[in-house]
């Protein structure tokens, strides 16, 4: 069983033992989030357009449809092992993987009714989608031992189905694309070792246009908007690496930590990268062009709340961004992070293990974050619950207090915290001192 460093609210517990010498970086303790219970206990992906947040649970047989507030539209039922979802431009179509019926269902985004499904053949079991090059493609149960890529012609009034002539996936291979590159598709192995591809769509036939042994068990993709470049989550990577999509050569890596689940690209090119079991945050947040988050999200409250594959999506405007957590306990959570544009503010503390009772110590500590802080800032500190003054930051960043405790606290924790302002969410951090007779 994972342990993860939280306690409850958002703040972080201690990193190790009782005499931390080092405060951790704060969480954004009050960040603009909401947490809403889902109607299902299953998920497997989470799509958003202008209007609705779409999540499929195939243990439900089951589409949720909410608002950007959270607030169940409607839930579409009937939908056997509802898996991968894909919307169409206009946003008025959205198509979503039955592999338990060996079809695609095809809903109606304003009524949020199935209008039509289509069969993709006998035992095909479709799981993955994209529409590219005018069509909707699935991955899909070649054969026993083989997945392959299956296309439909979505926009003719009686859809063509066509199979794959040469399956070479061990899963049924994850696929994206992008209105950046119309006929570009991207398939990568979603169970085994057979690597990523590019393929050139726009003939209505697969044409590989390049190729990449360097990964597999791909548990999400992303393309970016300008269509140059795919990003995936694979779990055995402590990173979400990102490919050029020429000759998928990669280019750059997010350094997000153990377990990546998650990726999502907005309209404008920012990354939400997430992790499974990360240790203090589940989301890393880049914005276009950089390798470097400038801001972190903890989305969980408690123990056990991970935040699950495929679980991220941005609001196509970018100003929200939506995460889909699955508690031990068994709820399908959707949180919604709306202060998407502020930084992280990272908060770290130094303090002697000792000091002897009756003496002050002081702690020194250093506010820092990618986004530039007001002149005038100060941070508050509390020492064990008890409202110590306010102490002034310096224009590096860099403050210190002392402090004398009372005889009976020998073991003070010192919390200091900065809330936030225009450009930054709050943190916090913790040091604990031993006083010594």
């Amino acid at each position: 069983m994972r342990t993860r460093r939280r306690a409850a609210g958002a703040a972080l517990v201690l990193a190790a033992a009782s005499f931390n010498l080092l405060g951790v970086p704060g969480t954004a303790a009050a960040q603009a989030q909401s947490s809403i219970v889902m109607p299902v206990r299953s998920h497997w992906q989470t799509l958003a357009d202008s209007r609705h947040v779409y999540l499929s649970a195939p243990g439900d047989d089951a589409v949720v449809a909410t608002d950007h507030d959270g607030q169940v539209v409607k839930k579409v039922e009937g939908l056997d092992g509802a898996r991968d979802m894909a919307e169409s431009a206009d946003e008025s179509t959205l198509y979503v993987a039955l592999p338990d019926a060996d079809a695609i269902s095809v809903i109606d985004t304003t009524t949020l009714t199935e209008t039509r499904r289509i069969s993709t053949g006998a035992d095909t079991e479709p799981e993955t989608l994209a529409l590219a090059g005018g069509r909707l493609y699935f991955g899909y149960q070649a054969s026993a031992f083989d997945s392959g890529i299956g296309s439909v012609t979505v926009a003719d009034e009686t859809p063509t189905v066509t199979l794959d002539d040469n399956a070479v996936w061990y899963g049924a291979p994850r696929l994206a694309s992008s209105p950046g590159a119309p006929d570009r598709l991207v398939a990568a192995d979603s169970m085994g070792g057979l690597g990523m591809r590019v393929y050139d769509v726009s003939s209505g036939t697969l044409q590989e246009t390049a190729f990449t042994d360097a990964t597999g068990d791909v548990e999400d993709m992303a393309v970016t908007p300008d269509g140059s470049s795919v990003i995936t989550a694979n779990g055995s990577d402590y990173y979400h690496p990102r490919w050029r999509l020429s000759d998928l050569s990669e280019e750059a890596r997010y350094e997000t930590g153990p377990y990546p689940d998650t990726v999502a690209v907005d309209s404008h090119g920012t990354v939400a990268a997430g992790t499974m079991a990360g240790g203090d945050w589940d989301a890393y947040l880049y914005r276009p062009g950089e390798t470097t988050a400038y801001r972190t999200v903890a989305l969980t409250t408690d123990y056990y709340r991970d935040l699950v594959a495929r679980g991220l999506a941005w609001a196509p405007d970018g100003n929200r961004l939506f995460a889909t957590r699955f508690p031990y306990s068994g709820e399908v959570i959707l949180d919604i992070v709306t202060d998407i544009a502020k930084a992280s503010s990272t908060i770290t503390l130094s303090a002697p293990p000792t000091n002897p009772i009756g003496t002050p110590v002081t702690v020194t500590g250093k506010l820092t974050s990618l986004i530039p802080f007001p002149k005038h800032r100060a941070v508050t500190v509390t020492r064990s619950g008890v409202k110590l003054p306010d102490v002034k930051v310096k224009r590096d960043g860099t403050f210190s207090f002392s402090d004398t405790t009372p005889d009976w606290d020998t073991y003070p924790q010192y919390t200091v915290t900065y809330a936030g302002d225009a450009q930054h969410v709050p943190g916090t951090a913790t040091v604990m001192v031993e006083f010594v007779g």
